[in-house]
């Protein structure tokens, strides 16, 4: 059913899918639809766990501590998200290309939140007892940062502002690491 409605939304756009043209797409009846989502809001969450999701490929490695910078370990890892993102380009630019921050679209409970989202957070942390970090920001507030310019980076490509989304995304995290002013 999700393949089903990602080619739809893909074709249609997200507000012009009913649940009953998913159903169909998928040969299964409303009530079977209905057994596994809720609403088609499910379905759209589902979509977006699939693409930053353990289903996007294996999970990174962390870097041990002392291997890199911060700011060189969250772009490796930050890179390989936006690799496996594209990996599933025709799942990336739908879900890029809504007009809805990707945050609402985290469900509470099973999957909770994507592994990047925790991994960047984790290395944050790290950043800040190491005191290459800011201290004096709460760690939600940097994580989001960088989630921030990922999301970014993603939605320019997928709205095809810019070719490259690693070239982009490598730029937004520069700008989120060392601001705009010249060093």
């Amino acid at each position: 059913m999700l393949d089903a409605a990602l080619r739809l939304f893909t074709e249609h756009g997200y507000l012009g899918v009913r649940v009953e043209d998913i159903a169909k797409e998928a040969g299964v009846s409303r009530a079977t639809f209905y057994k596994h989502f809720t609403e088609r809001e499910q379905v759209l969450a589902e979509l977006f766990e699939r693409l930053l999701g353990a289903e996007a490929g294996p999970e990174p490695v962390l870097a041990s501590p002392g291997s890199g910078s911060t700011e060189q370990q969250v772009t490796v890892l930050i890179e390989d998200a936006v690799r496996r993102m594209v990996g599933q380009e025709q799942l990336a630019r739908f879900v890029y290309s809504l007009p809805v921050r990707h945050s609402a679209l985290l469900r509470p409970g099973a999957h909770s939140v994507p592994p990047v989202f925790a991994h960047v957070s984790t290395l944050l942390e790290r950043g800040v007892v190491r005191g290459e970090i800011r201290h004096d920001v709460p760690l939600p507030l940097l994580t989001r940062q960088v989630l921030d310019a990922l999301e970014t980076a993603m939605r320019d490509w997928a709205e095809e502002h810019v070719q490259d989304p690693l070239d982009h995304v490598r730029v937004m995290l520069g700008l989120t690491f060392g601001g705009v002013t010249p060093r």
